[in-house]
């Protein structure tokens, strides 16, 4: 374990290590505390619209600040497209400024039998949602037993289907008793990471799609992470500022309701530039 990482990320401090990939949101499951609003449908064949800008952030990323890069996958559930998702583990494997591939995944649609194959146990986590788990899914993870793990997360995202006023609102204790601006109870895109959104062509300010817009794939890797880097510094205070004076579940509801994010709008929908959050300087 990185101790001074660990303890940044409990600090809501930036690590720049991690990047969020989402190539479609397509997810047949409809599970009601979904923390975006992902649908059933048929993905694109080969959904690798945002591949290569993914690639060049994260060498772009590492260049700048030293770091080996996790990346994160999720949608969506990425085994619906299991051709793209191997071509995907081919591609980190020979990428060595990534440090491992983490495979959200409810272990319902198809294995990921193949990415295992390519990536091994070094550089592969398979990050399985507790909420969907049944024996099927048991014995698949028996199989990947020393790279499967539940998701466990204090945070419960008031995002999506389980935004406030929705049936799979489940605010946790934390939420409850915690000061907004603590951990647990705080905006945490300084510690997480930028997302790549390649369905609809943008890149957010953390792994949720209600975050921020700070790029989309017309706009250089160098701009977009230069509008990261400076997103950084102000708008997360700026998000629990808000928070606190709305009396939140947590920050994230904030960017929720600016947003009103639907997987299924198109590009340049759903969600808000950081150039409009200057607005929120005067507040």
């Amino acid at each position: 374990m990185d101790v001074k990482k660990t303890w940044h990320r409990f600090l809501g401090r930036p690590t720049f290590d991690k990047i969020f990939y989402v190539p479609f949101w397509d997810c047949p499951y409809m599970c009601d505390f979904c923390c975006v609003d992902s649908l059933p449908g048929k993905p694109p064949l080969v959904p690798n619209d945002g591949e290569e800008l993914l690639f060049q952030l994260v060498d772009l990323l590492h260049q700048k600040q030293g770091n080996h890069i996790e990346l994160h996958l999720y949608g969506g559930e990425p085994m619906l497209r299991k051709p793209y998702a191997e071509q995907l583990a081919k591609r980190i494997k020979k990428t060595p400024n990534i440090s491992k591939l983490f495979l959200y995944t409810t272990l319902l649609s198809n294995s990921p039998q193949g990415i295992y194959d390519i990536l091994g146990d070094e550089r592969l986590s398979i990050i399985v949602n507790p909420s969907t788990v049944n024996e099927k899914v048991k014995k698949r993870m028996e199989a990947f037993e020393k790279v499967a793990i539940l998701y466990q997360n204090q945070v419960f995202f008031p995002t999506g289907r389980g935004a406030v006023g929705m049936e799979g609102n489940q605010a946790n204790i934390w939420q409850r008793i915690l000061p907004i601006g603590l951990p647990g109870r705080s905006c945490f895109a300084a510690s997480s990471g930028m997302l790549v959104n390649g369905q609809q062509h943008s890149v957010h300010l953390c792994c949720l799609p209600q975050s921020p817009i700070i790029g989309t794939f017309s706009d250089s890797p160098q701009q977009i992470l230069s509008n990261y880097e400076t997103a950084l510094k102000t708008i997360p205070q700026q998000i629990n500022r808000e928070a606190r004076q709305k009396k939140c579940v947590h920050p994230c509801q904030i960017c929720n309701d600016k947003t009103g994010y639907q997987s299924t709008a198109g590009s340049g929908c759903n969600s808000y530039t950081i150039a409009a959050l200057k607005e929120w300087e005067k507040l």
